[in-house]
């Protein structure tokens, strides 16, 4: 594989801060997602032609269509650690491009946005999250009427490795598709219920459950980016709120209506 400066800048970083770095990736990784932003998407080049970039080339695919399979166990299914830090830094390049003057952060070019992100790598919980927020955000955006009634997200069949990880992705989808629950509940109430009650039986549901019937299970908290204009936060104390909103909403449009 030819070595560019590029590529020996990465490895540099990779060597220095690696032992903070609580994940791994290939150099090729950033190359990779820098090449895309700069160059409209340079998959066909020979040197992005390797499997490690296999998922991160399909997801982004996936993405970009209006119409898509996201929720499939292709996507939902736990990727690899290069993935997880392939799609975080695709994701700090899109945060990077909103900056301005207009929101009181600069914009950086985007070799400084990378090679500022691969100096301090998330945990892989917070990539994890990040990775499942986007899927869940998309459904929201694109799926308009949901139509996820015969989905179910088994979390036992997605390479998840722990409680953790499973609680992670319930919330992640909680954040979004849970949220306009909550928002139907508590938007002119009560007309709006019939919505929220047909919105909740068009859902995914998770290990074969109704999201207000599911069970979550402990987990360990962690810090997370919601906002690049303040630090980072618990996990917890975001998006499990989000939970708790959606299921208090249903049962007073359910309690309402009986």
């Amino acid at each position: 594989m030819k070595i560019t400066l590029l590529t020996i800048l990465f490895l540099s970083i990779n060597s220095v801060f690696g032992q903070n770095n609580k994940v791994e990736y290939n150099e090729i990784i950033p190359e990779y997602i820098l090449a895309v932003w700069e160059n409209d998407g340079t998959s066909d080049n020979a040197e992005f032609q390797i499997t490690e970039l296999d998922q991160i080339k399909s997801f982004l695919a996936e993405l970009g269509k209006r119409e898509n399979q996201i929720t499939s166990n292709e996507f939902l299914t736990k990727p690899t650690t290069y993935t997880l830090v392939a799609h975080y830094l695709h994701k700090k390049l899109k945060w990077n491009s909103f900056n301005g003057p207009h929101i009181g952060i600069k914009k950086l070019k985007n070799k400084k946005v990378i090679k500022n992100e691969l100096k301090n790598l998330p945990t892989e919980n917070e990539l994890i999250a990040h990775y499942y927020l986007s899927i869940f955000s998309d459904v929201l955006n694109k799926q308009k009427p949901m139509d996820l009634s015969k989905t179910n997200i088994d979390f036992e069949n997605l390479n998840l490795g722990n409680d953790t990880e499973k609680a992670v992705v319930f919330l992640c989808a909680m954040r979004h598709i849970g949220g306009q629950v909550g928002s139907y509940s508590n938007t002119r109430f009560p007309e709006n219920c019939f919505r929220a009650k047909e919105y909740v039986e068009n859902m995914p549901k998770f290990n074969g459950k109704f999201f207000y019937e599911y069970q979550l299970p402990e987990f360990k908290d962690f810090k997370i980016e919601v906002d690049k204009r303040y630090p980072k936060m618990s996990f917890k104390e975001r998006y499990l709120p989000e939970f708790e909103k959606a299921k208090i909403g249903y049962e007073k449009c359910i309690a309402k209506k009986n």
